[in-house]
């Protein structure tokens, strides 16, 4: 019987460790049957972390019962071979990069202890015992694993481990340790630690304080990274556009020199207007480059500079009105580049040669919008709320398509901004319009 309770106790913390392995390295919010092929094997490695074996010993039960109400072994060495055995049963089967494997599987097993002691803790306060306490608080755990699995924090998580860096390896690697050494410390024994829980408690909280301090500043700076990561991409672009600008007023310059004498060596006023009319047939500067020379970002209006190339590159006309000012606002240019990048990419791959895209931002109250606008048939309200989903796409190679949207609706909702969508008419045709507006 007591066997039977046991592992009962353990399928229950498989399925605990499974859903915690889960909330930090699937990707993909669909799952199916083959998905679930950790589960035996997590099954297997908490089995072997709790039989009993002596040399010449008689156990009447097989698997061990004290010291496992938390921790998923009751001894330090068994520990960490089993966050070993984890770490290598996640990388076979997630494939994911290698920095990614280490710190993935670290932050797995500290929600997953953060969990338990979570639960021991509040099942205590409710004065439960044996084995309601026993099975209550793996429940309770599962429950709440649960929660964090469909939660926008868990893709948060995410991305700062993908991210890297030896801020994240600390940051994982501290949780698994101070708990395991701690438990190691109090033999393992349940009774103890809640003794000592006040000052376990306090522990915890100020570890957790401190990981939450590095997590904000590994933020901002990789925030700074990126952001000089883009001006090294973007500011030469802005160069070349401000030499082609320096060379057409060069040549505007030479111009109008020669408009003067063309106008002191003319004979009649006839002879004038036709020398002004073949020394006026030239280009002179677009519009649209005195709108990128007077925005207030180099890295936006570089972006912007780019997209029109690559639009004019396949045939496509780009007609612009950019007024506001992106660096006054809360919304880093990182993620206004992120976010331009993304609408007027989906707009030329959505138009033919011939087409016009019109890009529009204006400074509102409370932050700029952006819209670019490109033809295309009319879309319901649905339609647009569906396109905004992650993996759907109308493009034909879906598995390479279908984040851009999604990910800009998870740059509005971080910043408390609001996305655009709407048809509208320009010249008897019509134009789905899709935009945001960022503090």
């Amino acid at each position: 019987m007591e066997d039977i309770i046991n592992l009962v106790e353990i399928m229950v913390d498989t399925i605990l460790l499974f859903f915690c392995c889960e909330s930090i390295f699937r990707e993909k919010q669909s799952r199916a049957w083959k998905d679930l092929f950790l589960i035996p094997v997590f099954l297997i490695f908490l089995m072997a972390s709790r039989v009993q074996i002596t040399a010449g010993g008689y156990h009447e039960s097989l698997f061990s019962s004290q010291g496992f109400e938390i921790v998923p072994s009751n001894n330090l060495f068994v520990a960490l071979f089993l966050i070993l055995a984890v770490m290598v049963a996640n990388s076979l089967y997630y494939k994911p990069v290698s920095s990614f494997v280490f710190c993935g599987t670290m932050v797995s097993f500290s929600l997953y202890l953060l969990l338990r002691i979570l639960s021991v803790i509040l099942l205590s306060f409710v004065r439960t015992y044996g084995y309601l306490f026993l099975f209550g608080s793996r429940l309770l755990s599962v429950i709440l694993v649960l929660l964090f699995l469909y939660n926008p924090v868990c893709k948060w998580l995410q991305n700062i481990i993908r991210d890297g860096g030896i801020t994240i390896q600390i940051v994982s690697v501290d949780i698994v340790l101070t708990v395991i050494l701690g438990f190691a410390f109090f033999a393992f024994d349940i009774n103890r630690f809640m003794d000592n829980i006040l000052l376990c408690i306090i522990v915890l909280m100020s570890l957790l304080l401190l990981d939450c301090i590095m997590l904000y500043f590994h933020g901002r700076r990789m925030q700074e990274q990126k952001h000089i990561y883009m001006v090294e991409q973007y500011i030469p672009i802005i160069e070349e556009l401000i030499s082609q600008v320096r060379a057409r007023q060069h040549e505007f310059n030479n111009q109008i020199c020669a408009i003067e004498a063309a106008v002191n060596s003319a004979e009649t006023l006839e002879d004038a207007k036709a020398n002004l009319s073949l020394l006026t047939q030239r280009e002179y500067i677009e519009p649209y480059d005195y709108d990128l020379l007077s925005c207030d970002s180099k890295i936006v209006a570089g972006i912007l500079f780019e997209k029109k190339k690559q639009a004019e590159f396949r045939g496509i006309n780009v007609q612009p009105q950019i007024q506001g000012l992106f660096r006054k606002g809360i919304t880093p240019e990182t993620e206004w580049i992120e976010v331009i990048a993304i609408l007027i990419d989906n707009a030329i791959e959505a138009s033919n040669s011939g087409n016009t895209i019109y890009l529009k931002s204006r400074q509102e109250e409370n932050g700029i919008e952006f819209t670019v606008s490109n033809p295309a048939p009319p879309l319901s309200n649905s339609e647009f709320i569906k396109l905004f989903s992650k993996g759907v796409t109308t493009k034909p190679d879906k598995q390479l398509h279908g984040y851009g949207l999604y990910n800009v609706m998870h740059i509005v909702e971080h910043y408390r901004g609001k996305i655009i969508t709407r048809n509208e008419q320009v010249d008897d045709k019509n134009y789905v319009v899709f935009g945001v507006r960022l503090p």
